[in-house]
């Protein structure tokens, strides 16, 4: 087509421009400026989006850019107004001109028939094939002016054409009504302008960032409001303060903070109004419970708070506050005191100058008011300076110094009142801070900005400065001559008003208890040094990110080569650069200045270390963290070292040390007990440090190393260990630990052993600490076997036999062939017992084990919140509820009701995003609650119950007492919209007997926004003349329209919510109620009883300085919650025996049902007018009332299901919405748009468009997602989030289990595999119990990790309730046979068993019994054997257990004292797993031989206790038997010479012991004879 070629403009820029004014075009520019690219041209996305708006059709969005001259570049500037003049301001021959160009390539050619139609066809959405025939009546081809007749004739032919010749055209290059905007509102109700208003919004925003919560709330009020105002009782939550009072007075609303209206507000009342308000105010402070009127006790509370106030902060004049007496206001207890009679006494005795004082001053150097001459400037910051200064330095606080001389400048500059009262100009409003000079009479000048670079002096480091001094001040300053000093309020006010730097802020501080609180003007300036792997000289420039990606990497190359290799010389190692300076008080202490550089730089605190150079090669581990860096002796311009982890967890100045590259000397204090030694991490090494560190700390096994009797038993023969070498290694490493003469030492020798004969743990990855204690423990046992010659062990199954005899047999063949000190610590054994499902036979064995891995349970639940909204218009409420996994939407609507006692047919799910409902989730879906979608229940209802909700005698549904203005005051385009609104009830299921009344109230067929495939909703089972309604057909074929077309095609704005998908985002975006295919049919569950509502968005006009045409002056902006308003329909006019397809359906819901209904729905957001009594104060300067003066404060519009464009208008009206008035007129059908088919179905929205006062002044933006929250939030939070119990796990882990499928048991017996059943019990607990939770588990075909946190008792566990039978039976009678008594006092058990008097707990707290409870101890003593309750077993059964022979099964070997069947276990140990899978971080805790719990991380170990343990990173827990005697496991050599164990320990007998060695360790110690 011609539109395709270039073309010249039919409107030149000369004159485009003649026909704009100086303004239009200077805005057009800037606009332009604003958006264009550096070449000077305007992309078409700006283009379509700026200028064309998305109510446009893309298509001829882009033709018209196009014909307007854009390119693939963009389109620049004079072609663009030649463009805009001709849309906007073209006669309507040059408008026909450039339509004809678009068909033809000049004006002197002619269009075709086809070229019209295939034009029409592809660029317009709506036309009309008869006018385009009446076009080409005479000839296929016309000229331009047969085809201007007919446009003139026909302008509406297409959408195109429609648009650019509609008179008046609907854009246009200018807009003259003004929306007032927030700040001209609020400067309209208040004593101040605007500008005053946008600088209290900056101040405010700086204080509210300086909240913790995010809130403005009392305790960040109280931070800077009660210095000024303080008493000292200030900090008692219970006691009155005038600073509490201000706060109450300010916070309106009574929600606890104050949002910036209501700081505005205030501050007007406070200091601009006249001296009533200003009183009025005062009376808000001391009126506590706000009933309008003082009590007694509020009465005595303001006279003592002005007195106190007076002494307080205005010594120098307080005599008149001595004088006020509580009887002046009120004779008695029974009387109060009103408004007015406050008033009279205030002014009268002028009792308040004091406080309106203090709160004038506070209103501006604290809320950044400015002052209104320089005369009331300089007596604010005087007065504040002279209380301040008398008030004395606090230790913590900050003072800034001013250069002397500006300090005089501004002096002079507000002071000479006497002057100033004679010249009435003196009081002329302060002029802009940012002018350099400026007079108000002519002769006293304004001073110019803060100066203080004379008193800094001059800094020589090139580097980034983390710390806010400002400088180092330069010697010899002298207070008064060079500097003066102010508070930080004074100096925050004065910088904002005059501007100036740098700040320079000195903190108060007592070097001494007894010594003086001075300012310490001269801080430590400390040069900070980081790492680089870079040769880069100057270092590499911080971007403000982590350093981790900068430092990391190294480490793990260091040891790339395996064991003894180093890097080269020549190979880059990490250089220390200077990187930033920083001043710290001499007191600071080594952790605040940990947390201020973590802080600062973005830094885990676990992954920094600080060294302190005292020269180039002397470096100092900071490590006591109480100690100041006065008492480390730091001064001015030394050296900190920040070392940073690399990313594979590797320090930088560890692997230089290892590599010997670096001839630094390293200090680092000695550990504080012998085993606090931490292990350098060699490359992602954490795992294998961790368990290193819980098994060092195992006594017994740690005492046999450190002995060096490992040398004695080493079995290098042995084929299945690793020729002794990681005994060896291990033993080294322990005893270079359990010297004590070493902070940290490198594992490098173990780690290159391990590797070596563990390919798997070879390079850098991450590995799991439980795999490496398993092959070290396994490493160490078949290192250390004392069987040189395995036999061969036949296993037998049980065949019926005693467990305890196939017990003791399983574990003497175990014995056999291995034989160790870890077989002897590690090792215990379970029964395994396999029962057949089909004969139940019992296949009984028993294994050893050397740790239990515990499964922990699977979450299987996911936690839900939902908000529920009720038509009442009350608070919403939260709830929680915890639901299966596979859960579906029906399951929670279900739960939800219970919760709620809302019926599940009124409860509708939507998931909001911001402001807007993107989906309605089928019931049949499963519940997404990562779906990142808030979920909202709103309640819905029948037509019946919509009629009943309505009202229909004119009363008002939450309306204001207001009297009801004119309803017209709305422009009403839409009443040839509403009239007869009648739906035909279309069934394709044919003719129906069905009778039902004329005047019958059906259920509601129709929801808002053309939903077709979800309008008919009806409830499955429905009676007889409630028949469903078909769905909307997909294949209408659509008729041609002469009204701008159908709106589906445009941008997807007006799409059907059933087409549209739920995954687009953004302002605007569709609505899909029928995602994640759902059905009809769900979504018919989903509404129930099939209720009707439209879909309402609040909404809030933006204004834009710079537009390019009228519709963009204003964009419409979506905020809040949407609702659903209820819709009621009914059948009418049709006679009972008529056929069901005849029906007509009538809307019975009018425009002003909707308006109350809204108005029900959001009044809780609006705050209430001021009343007219003296009950309650306006906590504002003028009476707002006329916001609230109407009926309603917002107005309903139409809109489309995005809440931006017209619902009712086609596009090329570029209507926003068309008005509703609040009349009892019905609502309109739809979009004009419509065929008659979709009948009966609202295909809009409604958005509430609140008036500008009301938004601005009334409406509570802090309360829009202010929901009560139910009990069950907490209690499904709870159990989401609660604990599992080592007992659960241990309950998992015996629990009997089922073998099918693949895992069929193979039974001997029926000669096939069989399913079966399995169940794990442990039969021997070993003396050293380590208990493994299986937190990485694969499900799904994936690897996961479980967070859920584990509770585990850390002394007296008992896990009698976990062992087999008969020793679980054993145990439970040995207790019941202790504790009984005999009648005469004398108790049963031996002495033996009676000298262990610690208590003994369950895991589950209780001793646990066949039937759940203990055995009546009376029916024991009088000898009833009845009560005795056994454990129901088949081994028990036919072996039970005897009381006069309680065997002992786990043989361990035990203290003097301590009873053989009195088990229990102690944690001394763990092993912690924090983060993810691969990404994720080891560290332990244990417990030294003296008591101590440490925190071993890596490198770094501190003095820690086994409360710091958490739960939900426990992944090894290691479990000592109570009494263990540790020497007794120690092998006894036949040598005198090595037969010294209680010596064994110590250095010396360790000496001597390796010396004995030293002859033997050719032949690997066989001469030795091991007891």
């Amino acid at each position: 087509m011609g539109a395709k070629d270039s073309k010249p403009q039919v409107i030149s820029y000369e004159e485009a421009a003649k026909r704009v004014n100086n303004v239009e075009l200077k805005r057009l520019k800037d606009t332009f400026g604003k958006y264009s690219t550096p070449n000077g041209l305007l992309q078409q996305s700006i283009f379509l989006s700026e200028i064309i708006g998305d109510t446009v059709p893309n298509n001829l969005a882009d033709l018209i850019y196009t014909a307007w001259g854009g390119t693939t570049k963009g389109i620049n500037f004079k072609d663009l107004l030649s463009g805009l003049v001709l849309l906007t301001r073209g006669h309507q021959d040059e408008k026909c001109r450039f339509i004809f160009s678009l068909y033809a390539k000049d004006i002197n050619s002619v269009v075709t028939k086809d070229d019209v139609i295939n034009y029409t066809t592809k660029y317009s959405d709506g036309w009309n094939l008869e006018n385009i025939s009446n076009l080409f009546d005479e000839a296929e081809a016309v000229n331009y002016s047969k085809f201007r007749e007919w446009l003139i004739s026909y302008p509406s032919a297409t959408s195109l054409t429609e648009w650019l010749l509609s008179d008046p055209c609907p854009v246009t290059l200018s807009n003259d009504l003004e929306t007032p905007t927030f700040y001209q509102t609020l400067s309209g109700v208040t004593h101040l302008d605007e500008q005053e208003i946008i600088d209290l919004e900056k101040k405010y925003w700086q204080l509210k960032n300086l909240s913790s919560n995010g809130k403005f709330d009392i305790q960040l009020f109280l931070s800077f409001a009660s210095a000024p105002i303080s008493t000292n009782s200030e900090d008692d939550d219970s006691t009155f303060s005038i600073a509490r009072g201000l706060f109450s007075a300010f916070d309106e609303n009574c929600d606890g903070h104050l949002d910036f209206k209501e700081i505005v507000c205030g501050i007007s009342a406070a200091c601009r109004g006249p001296l009533v308000e200003r009183i009025k105010f005062c009376f808000k402070i001391f009126d506590f419970d706000r009933d309008g009127v003082f009590s007694h006790s509020e009465v005595t509370q303001l006279i003592e708070s002005l007195k106190r106030l007076a002494v307080e902060q205005f010594p120098e004049n307080n005599s008149d506050a001595d004088l006020l007496e509580i009887s002046d206001l009120i004779a008695n207890e029974m009387e109060s005191v009103d408004l007015e009679s406050f008033l009279m006494w205030a002014v009268k005795r002028n009792a308040l100058e004091h406080l309106l004082d203090m709160l004038h001053q506070l209103c501006h150097v604290v809320l950044g008011l400015r002052p209104g001459s320089r005369i009331e400037e300089g007596k604010l910051i005087q007065n504040w300076l002279r209380r301040e200064v008398k008030r004395g330095y606090r230790v913590g606080e900050f003072w800034y110094l001013i250069s002397s001389v500006w300090w005089k400048q501004w002096s002079d500059y507000v002071a000479n009142q006497d002057d100033s009262s004679k010249n009435p100009t003196s009081n002329v409003p302060l002029r802009n801070n940012t002018s350099d000079s400026g007079s108000d009479v002519g002769t006293v000048v304004r001073p110019r900005a803060i100066d203080n670079t004379c008193l800094v002096a001059t800094s020589t480091v090139k580097a980034t400065v983390l710390t806010g001094e400002g400088g180092r001040l330069r010697r010899e300053l002298e207070k008064g001559k060079d500097y003066e000093v102010v508070p930080e309020a004074i100096w925050k006010a004065l910088s904002a008003w005059y501007g100036g730097s740098p700040a320079l802020p000195r903190q108060a501080v007592q070097f001494t208890d007894s010594g003086p609180v001075e300012l310490e003007l001269y801080p430590l300036l400390l040069r900070l040094l980081r790492h680089s792997s870079t040769t880069n000289d100057n270092g590499p420039a911080w971007n403000g990110q982590s350093w981790n990606s900068i430092v990391g990497g190294y480490g793990a190359a260091a040891l790339a080569g395996g064991y003894g290799y180093f890097p080269s010389a020549t190979q880059q190692t990490p250089r220390r650069y200077l990187a930033y300076v920083a001043a710290f008080s001499q007191l600071a202490t080594v952790s605040q200045t940990y947390e201020y550089l973590c802080g600062r730089l973005r830094l885990k605190f676990d992954d920094v270390r600080l060294w302190l150079m005292k020269d180039d090669h002397c470096l100092v581990l900071l490590e006591d963290e109480n100690a100041t860096l006065a008492s480390l002796s730091c001064r001015d311009n030394d050296q900190l070292l920040i070392e940073v982890r690399n990313k594979d967890l590797t320090w930088p100045e560890e692997m230089v040390s290892l590599s010997g590259q670096s001839g630094d000397k390293y200090r680092q204090a000695l550990p504080s007990e012998k085993g606090a030694t931490g292990l350098n991490n060699l490359g992602n090494t954490c795992f294998m440090n961790a368990s290193l560190q819980c098994v060092s700390n195992t006594q017994a096994l740690t005492q046999y190393f450190t002995s060096s009797m490992h040398l004695l038993e080493l079995n290098r023969d042995n084929p299945l260990g690793m020729k002794g070498n990681i005994a060896k290694d291990y033993g080294d490493l322990i005893r270079d630990i359990w010297k004590g003469k070493s902070r940290t030492i490198a594992p490098l020798r173990l780690r290159w052993t391990i590797g070596k004969y563990a390919p798997r743990f070879n390079g850098y990855q991450q590995h799991d600490a439980q795999e490496l204690l398993a092959f070290l423990l396994d490493g160490l046992h078949e290192d250390l076997n004392r069987v040189h010659d395995k036999p061969y062990v036949e296993l037998s199954d049980s065949e019926g036999r005693p467990d305890v005899v196939v017990a003791q047999e399983a574990w003497e063949n175990h014995l056999l062939r291995n034989r160790s000190i870890v077989v002897e610590l590690f090792h215990g054994q379970l029964k395994s017992k396999v029962t057949c499902g089909v004969c139940q036979r019992e296949s009984v064995r028993f294994d050893p084990f050397n740790y239990l891995s515990l499964p922990l349970p699977l979450e299987s639940y996911v936690h839900v919140e939902v908000v529920v909204l009720r038509l009442d218009g009350s608070v919403p409420v939260k709830y929680g509820l915890r639901l299966p996994m596979d859960a579906t939407y029906l399951l929670l609507k279900e739960r939800l009701a219970s919760l709620c006692q809302i019926s599940p047919d009124h409860l509708l799910f939507a998931e909001v995003s911001g402001a807007m409902i993107k989906t309605f989730p089928g019931l049949n879906n499963k519940v997404r609650p990562t779906s990142g979608l808030a979920l909202f229940a709103y309640q819905v209802l029948s037509s019946t119950e919509v009629i009943q909700f309505l009202p229909t005698n004119g009363g008002n549904i939450g309306v204001p007492d207001s009297g009801v203005k004119d309803a017209n005051r709305n422009n009403n385009k839409i009443g040839h919209h509403s009239s007869n609104q009648i739906a035909k009830v279309i069934d394709k299921g044919g003719d129906t007997n069905a009778t039902t009344n004329s005047s019958e109230v059906r259920r509601p067929v129709g929801i808002c926004m053309n939903v077709m495939s979800t309008v008919f909703c009806r409830k499955n089972g429905l009676s007889p003349g409630q028949e469903s309604l078909p769905q909307r057909s997909t294949n209408v074929t659509q008729q041609p329209v002469t009204n701008g077309g159908t709106n589906d095609e445009r941008n997807g704005d007006r799409s059907s919510l059933a087409s549209t998908s739920s995954g687009s985002g953004g302002l605007g975006s569709p609505v899909s109620l029928t995602s994640n295919n759902s059905s009809t049919q769900e979504l018919n569950g989903s509404l129930g009883m099939g209720a009707s509502f439209l879909v309402v968005y609040h909404r809030k006009m933006i204004r834009q300085d710079l537009y390019f045409v009228s519709p963009h002056k204003t964009r419409p902006s979506l905020f809040g919650l949407p609702l659903l308003v209820p819709l009621a329909w009914r059948t009418d006019g049709v006679p009972s025996s008529a056929d069901e397809r005849n029906r007509m359906l009538v809307l019975q819901t009018t425009s002003q049902d909707l308006y109350r209904c809204v108005w029900t729905l959001v009044s809780r957001l609006v705050s209430p007018s001021p009343p007219t009594d003296s009950g309650t104060l306006p906590n504002h300067a003028h009476d707002c009332d006329d916001s609230l003066g109407y009926e309603f404060p917002f107005t309903l519009k139409v809109v489309q299901a995005n809440g931006i464009h017209c619902g009712i208008c086609p596009w090329t009206k570029f209507c926003k919405g068309c008005p509703l008035a609040p009349t009892p007129d019905p609502l309109p059908n739809g979009s004009e748009t419509n065929s008659s088919y979709i009948e009966g179905v609202l295909n809009y929205c409604i958005a509430v468009d609140w008036e500008p006062t009301a938004l601005h002044l009334r409406y509570q933006t802090s309360l829009e997602k202010v929901f009560d929250e139910d009990p069950s939030v907490a209690k499904a939070l709870h159990q989401q989030t609660e604990p599992v119990s080592l007992e659960q796990c241990l309950q998992a882990f015996t629990r009997e289990e089922q073998l099918s499928g693949d895992e069929k048991y193979y039974c001997p017996k029926c000669a096939t595999h069989q399913p079966a059943t399995k169940k794990l019990q442990i039969w021997r607990l070993p003396p050293i119990l380590i208990v493994h939770l299986k937190r990485f588990q694969f499900v799904n075909h994936r690897w996961i990790k479980s967070h859920k946190a584990v509770q585990f008792p850390h002394n007296n566990l008992d896990f009698t309730e976990f062992l087999a039978a008969i020793p679980s039976e054993t145990l439970v009678r040995h207790r019941q046979m202790a504790s009984s008594v005999l009648p005469n006092g004398v108790a049963e058990s031996s002495k033996d068993e009676s000298n262990d008097i610690s208590p003994k707990h369950s895991i589950s707290s209780s001793v646990p019994y066949s039937n759940g409870h203990p055995p009546n101890i009376r029916e024991v003593i009088n000898g009833n054997e009845s009560t005795r309750k056994r454990l129901e077993s088949t081994s028990l059964m036919t072996h039970p257990v005897h009381d006069e022979d309680l065997i002992d099964f786990h043989q361990h070997r035990l203290l003097p004292g301590y009873n053989k069947l009195d088990i229990t276990y102690s944690l001394y140990a763990a092993v912690c797993h924090s983060g993810i899978m691969g990404g994720g971080h080891y560290i332990s805790y244990a417990k030294n031989p003296n008591g101590k719990w440490f925190y071993y991380n890596d490198s770094t170990c501190k003095e820690s206790s086994a409360n710091q343990i958490e739960g939900q990173t426990a992944y090894m827990l290691f479990f000592e038997r109570d009494g263990i005697d540790m020497k007794a496991y120690l092998p006894k050599l036949r040598e005198p010479s090595t037969s010294s164990a209680e010596s064994a320990n110590s250095d010396s007998a360790a000496g001597k012991v390796t010396a004995a060695i030293n002859g033997l360790e050719e032949e690997d110690g066989k001469k030795c004879c091991i007891m």
